[in-house]
């Protein structure tokens, strides 16, 4: 070619191999977009499954990588698009949800008109799709959720990931999840009733922490892998005591796997009991690797490496009270309970006067574990009422033990227990690939209740009345305040021009004053009168009360917490109030 000669290059003369490095590195959108401007491009693309198969690598959740690769025919192309389709649906549904459930009234009302499983059908229309929906659906909820922590905590407020939205995505997968965890437990619940295996300490907790905790995913296997991590170990104890020769010849004893099994726990590991029962000292796999856990972790782990080790520990659960009891194989007249804190066994003690019997004997029970889980997480909460709490107050509506029109859950299990195919064995139930069967039953439960919540006590009112600040109300919305009488921090929710409607004395002042809505530090919800509040001039964000005031929300911006659009509609002059008193604020400072 003559050097004088000048040619421009276009990105037509790449070669394909170059244009699919370079599609490599771009965007799900850009490589869509590129596709479709010519045919050339067109068949780079869309017939370019290894391209395809790295995207999904990058986007789709990786434990549903194996399964894709387990049932899809190999076009990952399809896969790709079926995922950003759904995760495009279900943002436009979260997206919709403020506008349509927002109402405005007292904190009971608030309070009452949650969203319900009915309200949620669209998202499990979407989750119910096909065999991978489910678990897709989850994972893009669980997304939002996390990625709204990062930003909000980066002060960083665009939708999705506002407070407003995170409460909508909590919700939603709040059902979702405990829908598929209630045919869970059923399905082992009715497999146990017709003699087959237990449903074992491990499998409890693991239910358990997963209910209250729906935004992670723990997985049964990741706790059964694990667990028999802890069994190889006593194990090499084991074969390591065999090379003795006093014990060459001799059978391994019940109580020399015991021994074992505590001397990996207590001597290897050093795992430490703590009092406080919360989603980090129960879960398995953290109470392992932080070697630190409850009472009821440390049960259910040597409960379940004894038996992986073939001895036989009984774990007892009365509603104030857990031990582990051991029969002596070689002096089965001799009972032992197995100190929790050390794994020392210790002869059972037992009062004189009992009568000990084939009909007054104990054994381990699944429901009783439950329930002992659930109080000691909730003991250990405290007055806390995050979106966790409330997710383990559920459990034992969804046990039945609430027949309030308020229940999300009523009649759901003993809808599942009465339908006894749930645990057939040849019907396997995963969340990571659902079977139709499975999908039909979560739909059915969404309408299982229809209509049971009076709309009399669950306003939802279409157009939001605005309330003009007058000039007598100090304090705006969103603004955090300081209550001089009894010394407690709170956020101002509502406000309302005096206290005419009261029908008793409110701490003794007059009613011709200003009222607040507030919710209080310690998670209580307030009505106080103007001359009981003063305004904080460097207030702190208040984390721990963001689940209770989401609804109204969408962040903190270093002064106040921003009303949300609908919020807005209802009270619009207070971002004026809030400005003046931030101003002033840094008058002063």
């Amino acid at each position: 070619m003559d050097k004088d000669s000048k040619k421009i290059w276009s990105i037509t003369d790449l070669p394909d191999e170059l244009i699919a490095m370079v599609l490599h590195k771009s965007k799900y959108n850009d490589i869509i977009a590129f596709g479709i401007t010519c045919k050339r491009f067109s068949d780079v693309v869309f017939n370019n499954q290894h391209l395809w198969k790295t995207k999904c690598l990058e986007v789709l959740p990786h434990p549903i990588i194996k399964t894709i690769i387990k049932y899809s025919n190999g076009n990952w192309f399809n896969q790709l698009k079926e995922f950003i389709d759904l995760k495009n649906n279900i943002i436009t549904e979260l997206l919709a949800l403020s506008p349509k459930f927002y109402c405005q009234g007292f904190f009971f009302f608030r309070r009452m008109n949650q969203l319900t499983i009915e309200d949620s059908l669209k998202f499990f229309t979407i989750a119910t799709k096909d065999e991978l929906s489910y678990y897709y659906t989850v994972h893009v909820l669980q997304k939002v959720i996390e990625n709204a922590i990062k930003n909000l905590n980066q002060n960083i407020c665009e939708k999705p990931h506002t407070l407003t939205e995170q409460h909508y995505a909590k919700v939603v997968l709040r059902y979702l999840m405990h829908t598929y965890l209630g045919i869970k437990w059923a399905r082992l619940q009715t497999a146990q009733t017709f003699n087959g295996p237990p449903i074992y300490p491990e499998l409890v907790l693991n239910f358990c922490v997963q209910w209250i905790d729906p935004a992670h995913y723990y997985s049964d296997e990741r706790i059964a892998d694990v667990l028999n991590e802890v069994v190889e170990n006593v194990k090499d104890v084991i074969h390591h005591c065999k090379k003795s020769p006093q014990v060459e010849k001799k059978k391994i004893t019940g109580r020399e796997i015991l021994s074992a099994v505590s001397q990996v726990l207590y001597g290897q590991k050093h795992i430490a009991i703590t009092s406080a029962a919360n989603l980090d000292t129960l879960n398995i796999v953290k109470v392992l690797s932080k070697k630190c856990g409850h009472a009821v972790a440390l049960a259910a782990i040597y409960h379940a490496v004894a038996r992986k080790c073939g001895v036989n520990v009984n774990l007892i659960a009365f509603p104030n009270h857990l031990f582990l009891e051991w029969v002596d194989d070689l002096s089965p007249n001799k009972l032992y309970t197995i100190s929790l804190d050390t794994g020392e066994l210790k002869p059972k003690r037992q009062c004189p006067f009992s009568q000990v019997n084939e009909h007054t004997s104990y054994s381990y029970c699944s429901r009783s574990f439950l329930k002992y889980i659930y109080s000691n997480y909730l003991v250990t909460m405290g007055a806390i009422r995050n979106w966790n709490v409330q997710n383990c107050l559920h459990l034992l509506n969804f046990l039945g033990a609430s027949d309030s029109y308020q229940n999300p859950y009523k009649n759901l299990f003993a809808y599942l227990i009465e339908t006894p195919e749930i645990s057939a064995p040849d019907r396997p139930l995963n969340i990571l690939y659902l079977e139709p069967f499975y999908r039909e039953i979560i739909l059915s439960l969404t309408s299982l209740n229809a209509g049971c919540i009076s709309e009399s006590v669950n306003p939802r009112e279409g157009n939001l009345k605005s309330k003009k600040h007058n000039k007598n109300v100090l304090y705006a919305v969103g603004m955090i305040c300081y209550h001089k009488k009894y010394q407690y921090t709170c956020i101002i929710r509502d406000w309302d021009l005096n206290g005419d409607h009261l029908e008793i004395p409110v701490d003794n002042v007059s009613r011709y004053q200003p009222f607040y809505s507030v919710t209080a530090a310690d998670h209580s919800e307030r009505y106080v009168a103007q001359e009981n509040l003063i305004n904080l001039p460097h207030p702190s964000r208040l984390y721990h009360l963001e689940d209770q005031i989401s609804k109204d929300f969408c962040h903190f911006d270093g002064f106040a917490y921003v009303l949300n659009y609908e919020k807005r509609i209802q009270y619009p002059d207070e971002a004026l109030i809030i400005e003046m008193y931030r101003n002033n604020s840094f008058t002063r400072a």
